[in-house]
C-alpha cells in the first residue's frame, strides 16, 4: 500500500512539474511575442536638426562638431513596458540619397531620464524622413516622438569642391597663350606677301633690259648688212 501511494505521489509531482514547465514556456513565449515595432509620430518628420527644437541634453558631451544629434522619447501614452529596445531612423543627404542608422551602431539607449529616451548621431545637414522603434508590449496604435535635436556644422569636405574649381580657370590662360601664337604666325604672312611686290619691278627691269638688248642687236645687224651691201 505504501509503495502504491509513493508511486501516486510521484506521478502527481511529475504532472505538477510538467504543468509548471509548460506554463513557464508559455509565459516566455508570450513575453517574446510582445516585442512590437511602432512608428515615429508622423508630425515630427520630415525635418532637419536645425529646423527642430534644439537642445543637446541626453547626448554625449564629446560628439563631433560636424554631427547632428537626434533624441527620441517613448511617451507614457504608448503604454509600453520598459524602455526602447532599439530605434532605427531613415535620413536623406543633400543629394537625396537615403541612409538608415540605428541605436545599435550609430547611437544608444539613454540611461536615466525615466529610461525612456534614445539618440542617434548623423552627419550634419541630413534630413530625418522616417523612424521606427522596437518596444515591449505597447498599446495598440502606439507611437514615439522626436523630442529635440543638437545641430552640428557641415564638415570641411563640402568646401573642398569649390576649392578645386580655381584649378580650371588656372588652366584657361594657357589657351589664350596658345592663341597668341596664332597671330604671331599670321603676322609672317604679310612679310611673305611683300616678296612678290619687290620682285615685280625687278622682273620688269630685266625684261626691259632684255628687250632693249634685243632691239640693239637687231639695229646692229641691219646696219651691218647695209654696210656690206655698199661695199659690193
Amino acid at each position: 500500500m505504501e509503495l502504491k501511494q509513493s508511486f501516486k505521489q510521484a506521478g502527481r509531482f511529475g504532472l505538477v512539474a510538467a504543468a509548471g514547465l509548460v506554463g513557464s514556456l508559455a509565459v516566455a513565449s508570450a513575453a517574446q511575442a510582445a516585442i512590437v515595432t511602432i512608428p515615429i509620430n508622423p508630425g515630427n518628420v520630415p525635418t532637419t536638426a536645425g529646423e527642430f527644437e534644439n537642445s543637446c541634453e541626453n547626448l554625449p558631451a564629446d560628439i563631433a562638431a560636424d554631427v547632428d544629434g537626434w533624441v527620441f522619447v517613448l511617451p507614457a501614452a504608448a503604454g509600453a513596458e520598459g524602455n526602447f529596445i532599439s530605434v532605427t531612423a531613415t535620413f536623406e543627404d543633400a543629394e537625396g540619397d537615403e541612409h538608415v542608422l540605428s541605436t545599435d551602431g550609430d547611437g544608444a539607449i539613454v540611461d536615466g531620464s525615466g529610461d525612456n529616451k534614445a539618440y542617434i548621431l548623423a552627419p550634419a545637414g541630413w534630413t530625418l524622413v522616417d523612424a521606427e522603434a522596437e518596444v515591449e508590449d505597447p498599446d495598440e496604435g502606439a507611437q514615439f516622438n522626436l523630442t529635440h535635436t543638437c545641430p552640428g556644422e557641415p564638415g570641411e569636405e563640402e568646401p573642398s569642391s569649390p576649392g578645386e574649381e580655381p584649378s580650371s580657370p588656372g588652366e584657361e590662360p594657357s589657351s589664350p597663350g596658345e592663341e597668341s601664337s596664332t597671330p604671331g604666325e599670321a603676322s609672317t604672312s604679310p612679310v611673305g606677301s611683300t616678296l612678290p611686290t619687290t620682285g615685280t619691278p625687278l622682273t620688269i627691269a630685266l625684261v626691259s633690259a632684255a628687250a632693249l638688248a634685243a632691239g640693239g642687236a637687231a639695229i646692229y645687224m641691219v646696219m651691218r648688212r647695209r654696210r656690206e651691201a655698199q661695199d659690193w
